[in-house]
């Protein structure tokens, strides 16, 4: 399972081995100036990503990689979810050092990383 990692200047995404290999992508690393929220993801929230481009995706049970959905609420969003875990929807700002508008991440608690990374928001 992905890890997330919060420093003072970015946010890291550390992947696992079967992740990388799937999502055909690294680690991330954001800068924490475009972070814009947390919240736990819906648990149909696969149904928003839109076209994968490239990653892996299994109907209904895991979707891995980047995705493109076109329209005013589109934008480019890193995916590894997986049906049998919570996310967490991790919402950016695109710029320079990042495409990605959101990230969709599953962990183990969900409520608690949206709270983390939210507080780490209000305390800068």
């Amino acid at each position: 399972m992905a890890q997330i990692v919060l420093t003072p200047t970015h946010l890291e995404l550390k992947l696992s081995k079967a992740e990388r290999i799937f999502a055909l992508h690294g680690d991330l690393a954001i800068p924490a100036a475009l972070v814009r929220g947390a919240e736990v993801g819906s648990a149909d929230v696969w149904k928003t990503l839109g076209l994968r481009i490239p990653g892996t995706g299994v109907p209904m049970f895991l979707y891995y990689g980047s995705f493109w959905r076109a329209g005013k609420s589109g934008g480019w969003t890193f995916s590894l979810w997986r049906a049998n875990h919570q996310s967490v929807v991790i919402n950016l700002a695109t710029g320079k050092a990042n495409r990605f508008k959101r990230l969709v991440v599953a962990v183990e608690d969900a409520q608690r990383w949206a709270d983390t990374i939210n507080d780490a928001l209000v305390s800068c």
